[in-house]
């Protein structure tokens, strides 16, 4: 009994804190909608406030009404009526140009001793903007409004007149806002003068006075079902807050049934037990002893089965339960290393998909530029100079598709960048040149094919595209104290610090939303795949000086043999 009273009173706890917590959701949701609504607003008060044309037609002095309406059917007619959305009633611009006609969505600012309250909430604030509650007297459409209200002031030289915007809210919406959870929080709308102006029992179309925001009693501040919230922060809401309160009759019935719940299940939970155990006490007892003899074996790695009759209830079940566990754990210890063993094949499998999906995304990419460029020089020269670039091409497309070898000799790899910078020194004439500076010792070594390609095409493409004349790639390939370097250096425009650190954040990235960096993202994965990460990636550039793109293979990666030629077998 004391068990259960401890779970009411829990219960009853994780209720109250629940609802407390859904109240404060409901309040925040609805007065973030009612913040969206009125931002909205504000964006349509300052966009008009911002349009320059306007400010010039409400500031001229018209001669006659036929003048206004010349320039209101040419211009000013649809002008506001497509800012209009669900969350806004009307659009309105205010004057004191008494030549403008009033109608429509422009009127004239009444004369001295007349201003609107919604005016003079702007002359209380000291912002441009300002959300007024109020009763208008509109000839045609007389009753409640929320608004915000604009001064347009933006142009000194068409200040001719004063002039204001005014856009609705759209009442409806807001009492839809305040209805949504009627059934559990009632919501008052409470305006910067301690005004009720909205609260979703009624008025959906505005008709009514405001009334006094009736003060939340202590009783229910301190239960929490009971929340008061400023709207916002910002000048033109500030006073504003959205007051919720819950609807206590709920939470009531949810404690009165949690209360039955518990003692019903008090008084089961206590008799119904005192009865049973004591006639399935000694029914139990021998097996569940035998069942631990045998659970006390299993600690010394023993899985033998319990051949006694089982029984058809619960401890019968156990020892099924027990025989049927040994019997796989058996199974399952001689079937663990075949499971290794599958597990690395798939890793390997894995690994060799990514790697041929990295290879598949780099040699289109390449095949669609080389293309490009085929097509920009037949057309410049008419078809007259394409031989030796087809040629080129050609080579380079057999040897893309007859070489499936992960790795191959440097020098293999450095031939096929030399006829793809035939093509684009083809493509740029006598304002590109390329250069080599390659060690002897290195012509040997393989490394991942297709890996210097995207780095070489990235500096013609992006390094030496903007640059006029004196265009220059070097390729080098040397020891360094690592082990085996190879680096693609340009003398084009270079990158900032800031630009430089971007390029290496999208280069390390799994995956690029624009799909930039494409080519140093695939070379920088196809190295880690080979090497691990014991491979450094190298990008350096300078504005106006040009960038080096490369990598660094450490020498117990590459094929160390007796060759004294190799760097670090001399130090070794």
């Amino acid at each position: 009994m004391s068990i259960n009273l401890f779970f009411y009173e829990r219960t009853s706890a994780d209720i109250e804190l629940r609802e407390q917590e859904n109240l404060r959701r409901s309040v925040e949701r609805a007065g973030g909608e009612l913040l969206g609504m009125i931002d909205e607003s504000v964006a349509l008060s300052r966009s008009i406030a911002s349009d320059d044309s306007l400010y010039e037609a409400l500031d001229r002095t018209y001669a006659s009404p036929a003048d206004y309406y010349a320039v209101y059917d040419d211009f000013l007619r649809d002008k506001l009526t497509r800012y209009m959305s669900a969350n806004i009633a009307d659009v309105r611009v205010y004057t004191a140009n008494d030549s403008i006609q009033t109608g429509s969505n422009y009127r004239v600012v009444p004369g001295e001793g007349e201003v609107p309250e919604w005016i003079a909430a702007l002359g209380a604030s000291s912002s441009a903007i300002a959300a007024a509650a109020y009763l208008d007297d509109d000839f045609y459409k007389p009753g409640r409004r929320i608004s915000i209200a604009g001064r347009m002031d933006l142009y000194p030289s068409y200040s001719g007149y004063a002039k204001y915007s005014r856009v609705d809210l759209d009442l409806g919406r807001i009492s839809s806002i305040l209805n949504r959870e009627s059934g559990s929080v009632r919501f008052r709308l409470v305006d910067d003068r301690g005004r009720v102006v909205a609260d979703g029992l009624g008025g959906r179309d505005g008709e009514g006075a405001f009334y006094a925001n009736p003060e939340l009693t202590p009783e229910q501040l301190s239960s929490g079902f009971a929340l008061e919230r400023p709207l916002g922060s910002l000048n033109y809401v500030r006073g504003w807050k959205l007051v919720g309160i819950a609807d206590t009759r709920y939470i009531d019935g949810l404690m009165n049934e949690s209360l039955r719940s518990i003692l019903g299940l008090g008084i089961v939970s206590t008799i119904v037990p005192s009865l049973l155990i004591f006639f399935v006490f000694r029914s139990y007892h021998a097996r569940i002893k035998r069942l631990s003899r045998h659970m006390e074996q299993v600690r010394s790695e023993r899985f033998d089965l319990i051949d006694i009759p089982e029984g058809r209830d619960e401890i019968g079940g156990l020892i099924r339960a027990f025989n049927l566990m040994t019997g796989r754990i058996r199974s399952l210890i001689n079937d663990v290393y075949k499971l290794e063993i599958r597990q690395k094949n798939l890793e390997l499998d894995r690994v060799r998909t990514e790697l041929a999906m990295l290879q598949s995304q780099v040699n289109p990419h390449f095949l669609f530029n080389t293309l490009n460029a085929v097509l920009v020089v037949c057309t410049r020269n008419g078809y007259k100079e394409v031989t030796v670039i087809v040629k080129n091409l050609s080579l380079l497309m057999r040897q893309l598709l007859s070489r499936p070898d992960d790795l191959v000799p440097l020098e293999e790899e450095l031939q096929f960048i030399r006829m793809y910078l035939e093509i684009e020194k083809f493509r740029f004439g006598d304002r590109f040149d390329y250069a080599f500076e390659v060690e002897p010792w290195t012509a040997g070594l393989r490394i991942p094919r297709m890996s210097l390609q995207p780095l070489v095409e990235n500096a013609c493409k992006h390094g030496l595209q903007g640059w006029k004349s004196g265009r220059l790639i070097t390729i080098s390939a040397r020891a360094t104290g690592e082990g085996l370097g190879v680096f693609v250096r340009d003398n084009g425009v270079g990158m900032s610090e800031r630009k430089l650190g971007e390029v290496n954040d999208l280069m390390r990235a799994e995956s690029s939303a624009d799909g930039a960096n494409v080519g140093l993202r695939n070379v920088h994965r196809r190295l880690e795949l080979f090497y691990r990460r014991d491979v450094r990636l190298v990008l350096r550039s300078r504005i106006e000086e040009g960038t080096e793109a490369g990598f660094v293979i450490p020498s117990f990666w590459l094929t160390r043999g007796e060759d004294e030629t190799y760097p670090w077998n001399k130090e070794a």
